[in-house]
């Protein structure tokens, strides 16, 4: 969908209100970035039935992506919906969709409505992928709105798998978290390890092609296949797992451990990341073999359920 005609809300629902104005420094930034989104959509599609994979083919091949629109990523890959992964991410230009990507619960909470932390005006990731459903499943749509919305489908899944997209304790997400790794020339920050840079040195370790990378991980969780494809569609659940992960291993492991500071919900100002970043960077952490060999299986399982999900739902919903 052009940026003419964008996905509209269901003013009965009151989820997302495009127009709406986004904090300057609200949340997280990518989920997984472009090799993760890609992989997870490619994993994706081998396990489409036939009938599903001819219809989402169709959709996105007579629904094209506007090729004016400036792409984040710089490898387009052959496939419809891998190439249709990080859409969602360019789109933040034109519509300002931020906030759409993640659901900002604090550390220090481990339970309750996540709708508490899902802003009314901007909406959330839970509110963006329950919405983009219901225009994908509505046979009164146009096919223009229904190729937009399951482009958003295929990313918010997976960006709900990320499990710094279900957190944010004054740190956004763990882009204030200032973090090495002995192989890199210069600090990175926790979001951007985990979206990217564990991923891409496993990638780099090992020699793996994507196709390689789909292989391994698929095969690793083909067992899980039937129960994360067939569970119910629950945003809500998908993100107070995500929180959990974030909790027990990206923020557990690391060591030395980040202070918990109480949450205040107008800490989301550039000056508070900026002592954030300066705080972690004293702590001088540094992301050895101990913490990647933790944390890599968990990015792959995500990564897994993140694909077996989508597949599920496309399945579901074209058959």
């Amino acid at each position: 969908m052009d940026a003419a005609a964008p996905l509209k809300i269901n003013p009965v629902r009151n989820i997302i209100t495009i127009l709406a104005a986004l904090p300057l420094f609200a949340g997280s930034a990518f989920g997984w970035g472009c090799q993760g989104h890609q992989v997870i959509a490619l994993i994706a599609r081998t396990h489409l039935t036939p009938a599903a994979s001819t219809a989402v083919d169709k959709l996105l091949s007579e629904n094209p992506i506007d090729p004016a629109l400036s792409r984040f990523c710089r490898v387009h890959p052959a496939d419809l919906l891998a190439d249709s992964a990080t859409w969602a991410d360019d789109e933040r230009n034109v519509i300002k969709n931020d906030g759409w990507h993640y659901v900002d619960i604090p550390l220090s909470v481990t339970s309750g409505d996540a709708m508490e932390w899902c802003p009314p005006k901007t909406g959330c990731i839970i509110t963006a992928l329950a919405n983009a459903l219901d225009y994908l499943r509505s046979k009164s749509q146009s096919d223009v709105k229904r190729a937009e919305a399951l482009r958003y489908v295929v990313h918010l899944i997976s960006d709900m798998t990320q499990p710094l997209h279900a957190e944010d304790d004054h740190d956004q997400g763990g882009n204030c978290e200032t973090v090495s790794l002995p192989s890199a020339e210069r600090p990175t920050n926790l979001h951007s390890l985990w979206d990217s840079g564990l991923l891409a040195q496993e990638v780099s370790n090992k020699k793996l092609t994507d196709e390689q990378l789909v292989s391994e991980i698929d095969h690793e969780f083909s067992d899980k296949f039937s129960a994360w494809s067939k569970a119910p569609v629950d945003p809500q659940a998908w993100a107070w797992e995500s929180h959990e992960m974030a909790v027990k291993v990206i923020y557990g492991n690391l060591r030395p451990q980040i202070p918990l500071a109480p949450f205040n919900a107008g800490d989301a100002t550039k000056e508070s990341c900026d002592a954030e970043k300066a705080s972690s960077a004293a702590l001088h952490i540094t992301i050895g073999s101990e913490y990647s060999d933790a944390a890599l299986p968990v990015i792959h399982a995500q990564m897994a359920k993140a694909a077996y999900r989508t597949a599920g739902i496309l399945n579901e919903i074209f058959k």
